[in-house]
């Protein structure tokens, strides 16, 4: 018998579980828990409060108010208030900023990760728990089916996944929402009812509306994602080998591969390699899809270069080189001290007062800039990077003059870049709790 198909509350035991297969955790684990206040996250808080407590840790809640409806910012305060009254520490993150027209739930989604991952950072927190549940991922599974993924969409959502500072932990992917729900109310736990889960404009609503008229059993689709994770395991650590052995990845944010390994690779392999690749040096959120890296494929295969999510891919005489493309760059910044995350692909440091009496702007490059920085004044390490290889790094710019700092060293009084994309070349692969 699965864990989903016990009946009842889920179990200090069961959870504990759970826990046990996404090791390792530090000794006195402290876990921040991403809690809306609906039944998935309250249930979560609730369970993961009581295994750090008996392991002599302790949980944090973060509770994201994205400002979307006017009623957010009272359940924010409920939410938290709730919590507190269980005995656990609470803080609401508030997205600031001009909310864009199109694709609301997915840019919440973003900013809902930035900001937690952001509090992680500061506050030295491993492991982010976050509330998906079996339903979820049956959910997830089945848009999936209808968008013709391929395997790795069908292994739907990683029991654990890496962000810039912790690990995104989901324990309760083998439970259904039915048992969390049997969790609160056997602990007297309430919880808020988030409206945008029934409003039917949202595909996901919908798709969970026909689930439930169709009858379709959670775990049974939990099977099949499991398989397909298992395949997608495998394949995503021979494709990290391969890179491993065959890719080389320089500081500045640029790599390139071998090119006759990479056309003796099986064709998964290679796909996965080219894939890998875009999201890291073109600092994509999401991978591309299985058809535009199919298109790639065939294009480096016939001798040409082109671009992918952000990444062009140009053949060199004996490899492949991939630099970030010219285009879609930030705009100008003011410096700040602390640490900034520079075009989702450097974090760039700067130690307290350093800018107090030279105030500093970051730039993307461009051909102004290009005019405008004397070939003299540039140093040694600068001018032997490859031409498209300086498109793609963070510049500077203090009363007038430009310059550049070379990734991973620490200079002009402190201030440091370092390449740290939000998918690493060849690590955080999928996993399979």
């Amino acid at each position: 018998m699965t864990l989903s198909e016990r009946p009842g509350p889920v179990s200090r035991e069961l959870f504990d579980q759970a826990m046990r297969s996404l090791q390792p955790f530090e000794q006195l684990p402290h876990l921040a828990i991403a809690v809306s206040g609906g039944a998935d996250s309250m249930a979560l808080a609730a369970l993961a409060f009581n295994w750090a407590a008996e392991r002599g840790g302790r949980t944090t809640a973060l509770i994201v108010d994205h400002g979307l409806r006017a009623e957010s910012a009272h359940e924010a305060a409920l939410t938290a208030s709730r919590l507190l009254a269980l005995g656990m520490e609470a803080h609401i993150l508030v997205w600031d900023g001009d909310k864009p027209d199109n694709s609301i739930q997915a840019a919440a989604r973003r900013a809902r990760y930035d900001l937690m991952d952001r509090w992680c950072r500061d506050h030295g927190v491993l492991h982010l728990l976050v509330g998906h549940h079996a339903d979820d991922q049956a959910e997830t599974f089945m848009m999936r089916v209808r968008r013709g993924s391929g395997p790795d969409g069908l292994a739907a959502m990683a029991a654990v996944r890496e962000l810039t500072a912790c690990r995104v932990l989901r324990p309760l992917l083998a439970f259904p929402k039915a048992r969390l729900i049997a969790t609160l109310n056997q602990r007297g736990i309430d919880w808020v009812e988030d409206p945008s889960n029934s409003n039917p404009k949202y595909a996901r609503t919908a798709l969970r509306h026909d689930l439930a008229e169709r009858d379709i059993d959670s775990s049974e689709v939990g099977i099949a994602t499991e398989r397909f994770a298992r395949v997608r395991q495998v394949l995503e650590t021979e494709a990290a080998r391969w890179l491993a052995r065959f890719a080389e990845l320089d500081p500045c944010g640029f790599a390139r591969i071998d090119r006759a390994a990479f056309v003796h690779a099986p064709e998964e392999i290679r796909l996965r390699v080219l894939a890998r690749l875009s999201r890291c040096i073109g600092g994509g959120i999401y991978g591309p899809d299985i058809a535009s890296v199919e298109r790639l494929l065939i294009r480096l295969e016939s001798g040409k270069g082109a671009t992918l999510g952000g990444a062009r891919f140009h053949p060199l005489t004996d490899g492949i080189g991939i630099f970030r493309e010219a285009r879609n760059l930030p705009g100008v910044q003011r410096l700040t001290t602390g640490l900034l995350k520079w075009d989702r692909r450097f974090l760039i440091s700067v130690p307290q007062d350093r800018l107090a009496a030279d105030p500093m702007t970051i730039h993307a490059w461009s051909p102004e800039m290009n005019d405008k920085w004397p070939k003299k004044s540039r140093p040694d390490w600068y001018r032997a990077l490859p031409g498209m290889a300086r498109a793609g790094l963070p510049h500077f710019e203090s009363r007038g003059s430009i310059m550049a700092f070379r990734p991973g060293r620490v200079e002009n009084n402190g201030v440091s870049a370092r390449f740290a994309p939000t998918m690493a070349l060849s690590g955080g692969g999928f996993s399979v709790a």
